[in-house]
């Protein structure tokens, strides 16, 4: 089979043998199982995007950016911008992919089936972002009906998690058999955890998103794990901007890392901790877990399907930060519990969160599905 991808992030690498960008691995998996004839990235151009900033002005920077990003006229420009991509490979394709739902497939070619693989939807979104960040009725109305066109209209949509394959399934109407939850695969890992030291009382926070990946929280439990753990201390990386204020004594904010200086952190630490308030999926635990790290995450969205309560981590209520000042005191004390689960969630990876696991799902459908005669004819 034949396929052809769609990405607005930036997968060109996916060809190189350690991609750096967040889901080139996923392309450069299915090329391996499949030929990936290339990958389209829908761009805007520099003018287009500064006059849709201007159009969709608000002086709430959460409502301008919902606004600016998840609107008709955005998601018709990309889909334009697919459909001059696509021509290039006119004839040469069987399949489209695409990675999430910002542009509408359908309008491409009538004659090719595309499918979508995504982490969220915006009715989760609408549901389970905190209220100050959510987005408003008249955002996220317009887009859930696009969406659910997009989601409709695939020959399949794969998702990430059963999280995700819910609200695809019960807020936009798909059919049940449609709709396959695949999961993610790690972006680094360990082969194998050797000798790996879980004395160091070092606990690591990686996200870009502060707020929203529960750093505000963190940061307010940290203070009663030192009175706990004196020696204790929190690596926060990620953010390019600290949060005003002094940060709580052994806390240390290093900022953006490349893949390199991640893998250091995590070999150096004992713990993972992302509080997240919202995360459809959370692509860090899987890399913690591929290094040997008990996750602590919260008890929402897809977080209780990566980390195992108990035995890959632990999970905690969002918002609360005096259970995760438990739990990081718990893990940062108990060596023994903080080795069974870090060498749990090694295992757990190794066997169904690399991205040739989750190409090996998703050909599973393709293959025993609508698709069987596309593949038999194409190779």
């Amino acid at each position: 089979m034949r396929i052809l991808g769609v990405s607005l992030p930036d997968v060109s690498d996916w060809r190189q043998p350690l991609p750096q960008g967040k889901w080139s691995q996923f392309f450069g998996a299915l090329a391996a199982r499949y030929e990936l004839v290339g990958v389209v990235r829908p761009e805007l151009s520099r003018q287009y995007r500064y006059a849709n900033r201007v159009r969709t002005f608000h002086p709430r920077k959460s409502t301008w950016t919902a606004r600016a990003g998840f609107n008709q006229s955005v998601a018709m420009r990309r889909t334009q911008a697919v459909q001059s991509g696509l021509e290039p490979y006119n004839g040469v394709y069987d399949l489209i992919m695409q990675l999430q739902t910002l542009c509408a497939p359908g309008k491409y070619r009538g004659d090719i089936p595309y499918t979508i693989y995504t982490d969220s939807t915006m009715a989760l979104m609408r549901r389970l972002y905190p209220r100050h960040r959510r987005p408003s009725a008249p955002i996220a109305a317009p887009w859930m009906r696009f969406e659910a066109d997009v989601c409709k209209s695939a020959a399949a949509v794969f998702t990430y998690s059963e999280f995700a394959r819910r609200s695809v399934i019960e807020d936009y109407e798909c059919s049940p058999e449609a709709v396959v939850a695949v999961g993610a695969g790690a972006n680094q890992m360990l082969a194998s955890l050797g000798e790996k030291d879980y004395v160091p009382r070092r606990a690591v926070f990686v996200g870009m998103d502060f707020m929203l990946k529960g750093g505000r929280v963190l940061l307010e439990a940290w203070p009663l794990v030192r009175r706990r753990v004196p020696d204790a201390e929190l690596v926060i990386a990620g953010p390019r901007r600290r949060p005003s204020g002094h940060l709580p004594s052994g806390v240390r904010w290093v900022g953006r890392l490349d893949r390199a200086g991640l893998a250091q952190l995590y070999r150096s630490a004992t713990v993972f901790v992302l509080p997240s308030l919202f995360d459809a999926w959370g692509h860090v635990f899987l890399e913690a877990m591929g290094y040997g790290l008990p996750c602590i995450g919260t008890s929402c969205c897809a977080m209780p399907e990566i980390i195992d309560d108990g035995v890959t981590g632990l999970l905690v209520p969002r918002f609360e930060s005096e259970p995760l000042s438990d739990a990081l005191t718990e893990l940062l004390t108990d060596t023994a519990r903080a080795a069974a689960m870090g060498h749990a969630g090694h295992e757990k990876v190794l066997q169904g969160y690399r991205w040739s696991d989750v190409v090996d799902r998703v050909a599973a459908h393709l293959e025993t599905s609508v698709y069987r005669s596309a593949s038999s004819g194409s190779g």
